[in-house]
């Protein structure tokens, strides 16, 4: 190559990174750019086609004579400069010196970083990643200065930007496009080639069916050829392997549970064939698998009858497993998986006491598998996935303070693990959901104070976590959940300022994500709880306009999510009411009666219907709750909803948290149940309960309103 020919960049890095330069430069040469913006005028000129040639020095020189000459040619006709960049490219003069060059003769602004290993600006040489050069900028003549540089970097690691995004940031700069742009891109690539998987993938089930149902069958059959059946056994093996990991994972990503439910029913089919007492362990465990496949299949769609059954047959293979070699961890962890499922359909059903014996058993196999190996940190997770299930079953039972306990043992758990691997970003979401389960416990329990200080430790350990995570959507998503959260709590204390603060951050966040992304469920999700509690918040803060901007936004959206999906029937339900309620009230206070009773009307009845056909889903319930309170409230001829409310809270009183407990308090107390309505008003005004809507009721407790006072007073210096 001439050296008139220019080069798009100049790849530079330390031989001990040569695998990642010859990984960019093979992506960056085959980059197609989106066609709709090729041509585009840019401060860099037109937007190519394509970013080819890219000049990556220990390839391009390898027939060069003058080694320094070829260098210096190579930088002159680069546009901009690539720096891999590593502890070892730290290290190395020669990077150093081809960035000094660079800058020399096209300045600072065409420097470009990406972090393979290491970290920036650590200052200490066994972790620094950035060169000098790189670091501070390069006087015109080459030499260096002591003024600090901001390098444009982006991180190739999983706990960084991931390889996609970060060579899509890298082509933004290379071609003055917009990063958007090229994201989409790779969003609609990305899609593209599911549907061809997905279209491809049924005929290959059932080429890979028939060949596992033949393998299976000659291996059983086969004695008078035994090394045509070991071959056919092993062929069968790995067959249904690739089937319970590749191809599922494959499949999950097109959303395919029909053909997900083909591959493992055949599976099924050929293993229903199979005598239990003949198969090896490692078959036994394919089979265990299969049938947890098909329970989650069946799980997904609403089949739990189907569902149960499949995951009880997957136990009673673990379980002939465990029996053949009981102290072996994997056999231990296999069975362990089977009776958590089992249990898991018992807490779907509302069943807490058959939950609980499962969870337990799960409980006891995981402190087992700890016992056999404390170093294990695969085991060791089990342990705080078993307290963390056994936490939320106390929770739904109403034993908040035992939930607590179990929750406490659990963030111990994922404390230790998160500190052995503090960037990965599974341990991070699991440690922040043990804070997340602790605050809940103490929510119910009405330590405001404990639920509010959880929280915020939560929200500080992701804003730390994302210093090394800064796009895991994960963590993204769990720190939204955690400001709503709190902010709820700060509502529950009447501490409306900081309720505000943390509501608006919530929601200002969400909305410019699913303004990227508005078919995401879960952001969807999050969106319309952090704007619901916005617009509550503002109501009692007395802004109406902003009130009814942000219900109105949160009503748009699950709208929306319900419209496209239909797949969020209740969760929709759930979500619309959470704004509706509030926007019936803010209806109510401006006059506009008619309005807020529509509003309601359409939450009772929908929520009604589902309530009706799953009487176990209390936070369901709860929600059905506040929509009937909140109607009577209106309006006198639907008193006897406050009955209705009574009914469906007072039987299971213990389960609930204080918001759902001030319901049934208002409820005796419109019903003439005083001494009932005061004995629960005073547990909640003792423990520092002061949602707007709950002080609204204690003043027609003098006494509460005495005591109240009195504690005041008590505060004061």
């Amino acid at each position: 190559m001439s050296d008139q020919t220019p080069f798009r960049a100049f790849i530079s890095y330390s031989h001990r990174d040569r695998s990642w330069g010859e990984w960019l430069h093979r992506r960056l040469e085959s980059y197609r750019v989106p066609a709709s913006i090729v041509g585009r005028d840019t401060a860099f000129g037109p937007i190519p086609a394509q970013l080819a040639p890219i000049f990556r020095d220990r390839d391009e020189l390898a027939t060069a004579t003058d080694l320094s000459a070829e260098i210096d040619s190579a930088l002159r006709n680069s546009m901009f400069l690539i720096v891999l960049c590593s502890p070892a490219a730290a290290g190395s003069r020669w990077v150093n010196e081809e960035i000094k060059s660079f800058k020399r003769l096209h300045g600072e602004g065409r420097v470009h970083a990406l972090i393979v290993d290491g970290v920036p600006f650590s200052g200490d040489p066994a972790t620094e990643c950035f060169p000098e050069a790189l670091r501070f900028r390069v006087g015109a003549d080459g030499a260096m200065t002591t003024v600090p540089a901001e390098p444009i970097a982006a991180d190739v690691r999983a706990e960084g930007d991931g390889k996609k995004y970060a060579v899509s940031k890298l082509v933004a700069g290379l071609t003055g496009a917009r990063l958007d742009e090229l994201v989409r891109r790779e969003q609609q690539r990305r899609a593209t080639r599911l549907r061809w998987i997905a279209a491809g993938v049924a005929l290959l089930v059932l080429v890979l069916s028939a060949l596992t149902f033949d393998a299976l069958r000659q291996r059983n059959a086969a004695r008078v050829a035994q090394t045509d059946a070991e071959f056919q056994r092993n062929e069968a093996q790995n067959l249904v392997e690739y089937m319970l990991t590749d191809l599922r994972d494959k499949l999950n990503a097109v959303g395919r549970l029909d053909v997900l439910e083909s591959v493992g029913k055949r599976l099924a089919e050929s293993y229903a064939k199979q005598d239990l007492s003949k198969l090896d362990a490692d078959a036994l465990g394919r089979r265990a698998r299969v049938q947890l496949l098909l329970g989650e299949v069946d799980n997904t769609r609403g089949n739990l009858d189907s569902a149960l059954t499949r995951y009880q047959e997957a136990a009673a293979t673990t379980e002939e497993q465990l029996r053949r070699d009981p102290d072996n961890p994997q056999r231990i962890f296999d069975h362990a998986q089977s009776v958590y499922w089992v249990g898991y359909i018992a807490w779907q059903r509302g069943d807490s006491d058959a939950a609980k014996g499962y969870w337990t058993r799960y409980y006891d196999y995981a402190q087992r598998l700890v016992e056999i190996d404390p170093n294990n940190d695969e085991w060791q997770m089990e342990v705080n996935y078993a307290n963390s299930n056994l936490g939320t079953l106390a929770l739904d039972q109403g034993e908040a303070s035992i939930a607590e306990e179990y929750f406490r043992k659990s963030l111990e758990v994922a404390r230790y693990l998160s500190d052995k691997r503090p960037t990965d970003p599974g341990r991070i979401i699991t440690q922040g959901q043990a804070f997340a389960w602790l605050a809940d416990a103490f929510y119910f329990q009405a330590k405001l104070h404990d639920a509010e200080s959880t929280r915020i430790s939560e929200i500080a350990y992701y804003d730390r976590a994302a210093i090394t995570n800064p796009n895991n959507a994960d963590i993204i998503g769990a720190k939204l959940t955690a400001l709503f959260s709190l902010a709820q709590i700060e509502l529950s204390s009447n501490r409306l300022d900081e309720a505000h603060h943390y509501a608006l951050e919530a929601a200002t966040r969400a909305n410019k994500l699913i303004a990227l992304d508005p078919n995401n469920t879960e952001m969807a999700d999050r969106a319309v709880f952090a704007n619901a509690i916005l617009g509550e918040v503002l109501f009692y803060l007395k802004n109406s306009v902003q009130a009814r901007e942000a219900l109105t936004r949160a009503l748009r959206i699950a709208n929306v999510l319900g419209k496209t999906n239909t797949s969020v029937v209740k969760w929709k339900a759930h979500n619309f009411a959470k704004a509706a309620i509030s926007l019936a009230r803010l209806d109510a206070a401006e006059h506009n009666l008619p309005a807020a009773m529509t509003l309601l009307d359409n939450v009772v009845l929908e929520l009604g219907k589902i309530v009706k056909n799953n009487v176990a889903d209390q936070i369901m319930i709860r929600r059905y709750c506040e929509a009937l309170a909140e109607r009577a409230r209106l309006s006198p001829k639907f008193r006897d909803d406050w009955h209705e409310i009574i009914a469906l809270l007072a039987p299971l009183q213990r389960r609930h948290g204080p918001d759902a407990l001030a319901l049934l308090a208002e409820a005796y107390e419109k019903d003439g149940l005083h001494s009932a309505s005061f004995a629960i008003a005073s547990k909640l005004n003792d423990a520092g309960f002061r949602h707007p809507q709950f002080l609204n009721l204690i003043k027609r407790f003098p006494a509460l309103k005495q005591d109240q006072a009195n504690a005041s007073n008590a505060r004061r210096p």
